[in-house]
């Protein structure tokens, strides 16, 4: 099967059926989605057959009423390829023509099997219609009948004769008369049904009536000369005949001339009769051809020169696109990795989204705790500050306690020295005593109640100078204590004035740590606010990088899209170049039949 006729089928199955159920037929048979069939290419028969049973098993419906379908519409399909071969009067004329196409055909495609067409009319309206094929395509016949009659807006009549697995014979009958036969009488009555020289025909006619009229005039009597008479007349009829004749056989070499292609020769006749004027019809007949084919020769040199030209320009075409072809998938790559880059950025971006997030709420946490700590780091350094004033009144109310002691140790100083004074006043009560008993012992017995006295008195020494020792230990012993507590209390007091002095330092320090941690958590505030704005803004940039993610994967599609469409087209421009290869040899093989025309 041809390539040309199986690529009409595929464009018709297209329009009936749709593209996707085409397509998907021609993948399962074997041809590709996108099969493109050369005029010239030679398609497995078993193909095309699983390529319609594909589209029937698709649409549910018989294979036969497809090819039915199919050939009913390709009428118009092969009308729109080959409108040359329609140019037709009647539906009968289209038929007869099938023949001659079809001879036309295999010449031009080498390798051809069409089927084998014959019409023979057997009445003015009635015809054989006999198909002889081995691929005994009968529904797709029957199909490509009714289309035919239907595009010449005939009703035609059919019904079958004989049918064989690669014949069949059809009767037709059509609405208009499609043959007639003209019978000259007069022609075939001369002719005696052998004599075919027109002359000899003429010769017998003068006879005929020469003796007709001869045997009246002259007798039955004479009947032998009237047959001389009339034998005469007609021998002159057969000489002048073949005389006037001798055109016909120039006219006849003429004929030869333009049934064998020969037009250069060029001439005249002059007869001053029909025959000059047949003659010059015929000359006017092989100028008119000739013009047409040195037209038609000029045409292919012309159609040669515009198929290297496009031949040149594919070549161009099939080199820019493959380069095209290239940077386009380089591109398409590029954007598969861009939109794999920008999708994995995405999800990065997402992760680091999601951590600061969490870092801010994190952030907004210790936000509050600082701004809690600063709170209390405030109340801190009130209470340190306040603390401060406090010990320091405390120092103060310390150092009058201080002085108190110094002073009441001096006091006690005071009164060691009264009571060394009571103590050298006991013992010299005691020594005076002494005095009045040494006095009242040489006083005798008047002196007696002064011992007595003077014995109390030295007693009373006695017990003053134990109790003054007594005092004496005691506040010996109570300004030690309190010079030791003195001693103390200035050691304390010394220390109570480091500690102020270090809780001063501490204080400012205490203040200038608030001051610099409230400058720390004003900052850390701003930050963190900052920080919700960039995270904020992040989100917003995540958005957009969603979208460029999205575009990107868009432009990866389109990318993918377009390299397909480059290849497809690159692919479909080495099929155009296939085809100018083709067209090419049909040009020339249209030129070589030119040759045979000798002009």
């Amino acid at each position: 099967m041809k390539g040309t006729v199986v690529g009409t089928w595929v464009k018709t199955c297209k329009g009936l059926y749709g593209k996707d159920v085409v397509e998907d037929a021609l993948e399962k048979a074997g041809f590709g989605r996108k099969k493109l069939f050369s005029p010239l290419e030679d398609v497995d028969d078993n193909k095309v057959n699983k390529f319609i049973e594909n589209i029937s098993s698709a649409v549910k419906e018989d294979k036969d009423i497809i090819w039915e379908k199919i050939g009913e519409d390709n009428i118009n399909a092969f009308h729109k390829s080959f409108p040359a071969f329609f140019e037709h009067e009647n539906l009968y004329s289209f038929f007869k023509s099938m023949f001659d196409v079809h001879v036309v055909m295999t010449k031009k495609f080498p390798g051809a099997k069409p089927p084998l067409i014959l019409i023979k009319p057997i009445s003015n309206r009635e015809a054989i219609f006999t198909y002889k094929s081995k691929r005994g395509m009968f529904p797709y016949l029957k199909g490509l009948i009714k289309g035919s009659a239907d595009f010449f807006h005939e009703n035609l009549g059919m019904s079958e004769v004989e049918k064989t697995n690669e014949s069949v014979s059809y009767k037709f009958t059509f609405d208009k008369d499609i043959y007639y036969r003209k019978s000259f009488k007069v022609n075939k009555i001369l002719s005696l049904g052998f004599i075919k020289n027109i002359s000899v025909k003429i010769a017998i006619f003068v006879f005929i009536i020469a003796a007709i009229t001869s045997v009246p005039i002259l007798g039955v009597n004479n009947l032998v000369k009237a047959l001389i008479c009339a034998v005469i007349p007609a021998a002159a009829s057969f000489i002048a005949s073949e005389l006037l004749m001798r055109p016909l056989n120039t006219i006849k070499k003429e004929i030869s001339s333009l049934k064998s292609n020969e037009f250069s020769e060029d001439g005249t006749i002059e007869t001053s009769d029909f025959w000059e004027e047949i003659y010059n019809e015929l000359k006017e007949y092989r100028k008119n051809l000739i013009k047409d084919f040195v037209g038609f020769k000029g045409l292919t040199d012309e159609m040669g020169t515009f198929v290297q030209s496009i031949n040149v320009i594919t070549k161009d075409m099939d080199s820019t696109s493959k380069e095209i072809s290239e940077v386009v998938e380089q591109v398409a790559d590029g954007a598969v990795s861009q939109a794999d880059n920008t999708q994995s950025s995405v999800t990065v971006l997402n992760d680091n989204i999601n951590s600061l997030k969490r870092v801010v709420d994190i952030e907004n946490q210790n936000k509050v705790q600082l701004e809690d700590t600063i709170s209390k780091i405030n109340n801190s350094y009130e209470s340190v500050n306040t603390t401060s004033g406090n010990i320091t009144n405390s120092i103060n109310e310390f150092k009058e306690v201080k002085d108190k002691g110094v002073e009441l140790s001096n006091q006690a100083k005071d009164i060691t020295s009264i009571v060394s004074m009571v103590s050298e006043i006991s013992e010299q009560t005691n020594l005076l005593a002494l005095n009045a008993s040494i006095e009242a012992a040489r006083a005798g017995e008047a002196g007696k109640g002064f011992s007595v006295v003077a014995e109390e008195v030295k007693k009373l020494a006695e017990q003053t100078k134990n109790a003054v020792q007594s005092i004496n230990t005691n506040l010996e012993q109570f300004v030690v204590n309190i010079n030791d507590l003195v001693m103390r209390i200035e050691t304390q007091y010394g220390v109570l004035e480091g500690e102020i002095s270090n809780l001063s330092s501490v204080r400012n320090l205490s203040r200038d740590a608030n001051a610099s941690a409230k400058v720390v958590s004003d900052a850390m505030i701003k930050t963190v606010e900052e920080l919700n704005r960039e995270a904020e803004s992040i989100s917003q940039v995540y958005n957009k990088m969603e979208t460029l993610a999205s575009i990107a994967e868009e432009n990866s599609a389109s990318s993918e899209e377009v390299s397909a469409s480059v290849t497809s087209y690159t692919g479909e421009i080495e099929d155009l170049t296939k085809k100018i290869r083709e067209f090419e040899k049909i040009a020339e093989n249209f030129r070589t039949d030119l040759n045979k025309y000798k002009i």
